[in-house]
């Protein structure tokens, strides 16, 4: 790649040294400043790298994989930027959690029930904190995919209400069942909840305002799809599996002492 480059340059000073010089000062355009070179020289370094890309279309991939790079890192910038300005949110105090309430790392997962990857990430979750006694896991209520996601959050938020969060939370998971109110009122059962005050409370206004607020929070950091993590202060997007999940947990814990 390196060596097209240099050829690329060369050619185009190669073009613009080969051009009489003459043509150039008797060109108006060039006479009156507006241009370095003349029309011609202009014609034939287009056609130059015209042909140069046509011929070496990596370099044009190369360009635009740049241009992408460059625009991720200044969203994941600016996500991380309005992370540590919405702290506070996190420890509102409103939000389901496990692991160790004093952990010295915050992980919070955004999540939809409809979500396969989500379901994978269940098991990251379940081993971190069965090996890891100094991590906290938050959990962000973010359903996308479809209607039914929005009602199991609801239930969700529901069994949280009644102290039976974690336990609905997995077991709605791995449930293969459709996510309708019936389906979740036989899960919120089996988890020993008040199955008619679950199915008021997944309807009222409370449990509404409280996904709104997840949902414009998530909107914040651009969080577009599921599953999503804050690991500390940086954000993963996608499914992560465990061993890799604790180095990002273990490297951020290196990073705050």
């Amino acid at each position: 790649m390196t060596y097209f480059k240099s050829l690329l340059l060369a050619g185009c000073a190669v073009l613009i040294g080969s051009t009489s010089v003459a043509q150039a000062e008797t060109s108006p355009l060039a006479a009156k400043g507006k241009l370095p070179f003349s029309e011609d020289q202009r014609a034939a370094m287009e056609d130059f790298v015209r042909n140069f890309i046509l011929d070496n279309p990596e370099v044009l991939m190369e360009s635009v994989n740049r241009y992408r790079a460059s625009e991720q890192k200044k969203q994941e910038e600016g996500a991380v930027s309005v992370l540590k300005q919405n702290m506070s949110f996190l420890s509102n105090g409103k939000h389901p959690q496990i692991g160790n309430p004093k952990g010295d790392i915050t992980v919070v997962e955004f999540f939809d029930y409809n979500c396969g990857y989500c379901k994978h990430a269940l098991k990251s979750v379940q081993e971190l904190t069965d090996k890891d006694k100094n991590v906290k896991v938050i959990f962000m209520e973010f359903p996308i995919l479809s209607p039914t996601s929005a009602t199991a959050s609801k239930w969700a938020v529901a069994a949280n209400m009644q102290g039976k969060y974690w336990a609905f939370h997995q077991a709605a998971l791995e449930s293969t069942a459709p996510k309708d109110d019936a389906n979740l009122a036989k899960i919120a059962q089996s988890v020993g909840m008040d199955v008619e005050k679950a199915r008021k409370d997944a309807e009222g206004k409370e449990v509404e305002a409280y996904m709104k607020s997840v949902r414009e929070f998530g909107d914040k950091l651009k969080i577009t799809g599921t599953p999503a993590f804050i690991v500390g202060q940086e954000i993963v997007r996608g499914y992560v599996e465990y061993p890799a999940f604790q180095t990002i947990v273990d490297d951020e814990r290196k990073k705050s002492k």
